[in-house]
């Protein structure tokens, strides 16, 4: 392993390391924000990783710049809270105090904090330099520790994460992050060809998911803008009920709906009425010679409902 690591660059979960628990508030007073304290990094060697061995950050030279953004799982896109505080010495490690956030992702962590799932803290620290220290001793976080280990020095905390797994006794939680132009090193293929394939995968995932999501914000949004338009155009207002089954709609049985509804509503000549008025009343109403506009208009809904029903999907 020493040999490869010297061709080699770490791979991405190289600089993933254990967690420590963390504490969500109890509900706040009306008008105030929920918060959290935790141990980010508890400032103890991290023992026995795979690839760096024992690791240890320095605090001394770690750099924390406030507000400083909660994710989940390190996701820019599930931002969950703000570190409004931390405080880093060698007797506490880096203890950070913040408030969780009101969208569904703080109020997520807090809801699952209340009912007692043990949320993890981790923090993402770019290391400005990495040190090998292969013999002898070196003082860090007011230790002295006994080679061989490795330690993380001028780190640039960016964010923290509350994480879903990962839990240790003894160490706190880092996933790091590193600027390739320092370590001229491949990855270990015994370790990484899967979790390359893994984050590769959960890299698209993301990409899909977030592009299928975009889609159907767009083909809502037009559909809303559309249905608008068209009260607009004919001078009606539909009901809370038919713009539902419009928005339902696959994009064939929507245009084939709204082509028969502006054929309906066009007056044969300038001295007839519109009627499209009457067209979503379900009220009975008397007619002379012959049925009454409100059972011709009807039984047109209904005819194009049904069909857009059987063109669900489609």
């Amino acid at each position: 392993m020493a040999g490869d690591k010297e061709t080699q660059a770490p791979p991405s979960s190289a600089f993933q390391f254990k967690t420590q628990p963390f504490d969500v508030a109890k509900q706040a007073e009306e008008g105030k924000k929920r918060t959290f304290t935790g141990v980010a990094y508890s400032g103890e060697v991290i023992q026995g990783h795979y690839w760096w061995g024992d690791v240890v950050f320095d605090l001394d030279t770690m750099q924390v710049k406030t507000p400083l953004g909660a994710l989940i799982d390190h996701d820019t896109g599930r931002r969950a809270g703000v570190v409004t505080s931390f405080n880093k010495d060698n007797q506490g490690g880096l203890q950070v105090v913040g408030d969780l956030l009101s969208n569904k992702y703080g109020q997520e962590v807090a809801q699952d904090s209340d009912e007692g799932y043990p949320w993890q803290m981790s923090v993402y620290i770019v290391p400005g330099s990495i040190e090998e220290v292969e013999r002898g001793e070196v003082e860090v976080n007011g230790k002295t520790l006994k080679a061989p280990i490795t330690v993380f020095r001028n780190g640039v905390i960016r964010e923290v994460s509350f994480c879903a797994l990962g839990a240790d006794d003894n160490t706190s939680a880092v996933a790091a992050s590193h600027n390739p132009k320092q370590f001229n090193k491949q990855e270990d293929t015994d370790v990484t060809e899967e979790e390359k394939a893994k984050a590769a995968q959960q890299q698209a995932e993301q990409e899909r998911d977030a592009a299928l999501n975009e889609l159907k914000q767009f083909k809502e949004q037009k559909r809303k803008d559309d249905i608008a338009a068209l009260e607009a155009e004919l001078k009606i207002q539909f009901s809370a009920e038919d713009k539902l089954s419009y928005a339902e709609m696959d994009e064939a049985a929507f245009t084939f709906a709204t082509k028969q509804l502006r054929q309906f509503s066009a007056p044969k000549n300038d001295n007839q009425p519109n009627n499209l008025q009457h067209l979503f009343k379900h009220q009975a109403q008397g007619g002379q010679g012959g049925s009454a506009p409100e059972d011709q208009e009807h039984k047109f809904s209904a005819g194009a409902k049904a069909f857009a029903n059987q063109n669900k999907g489609a």
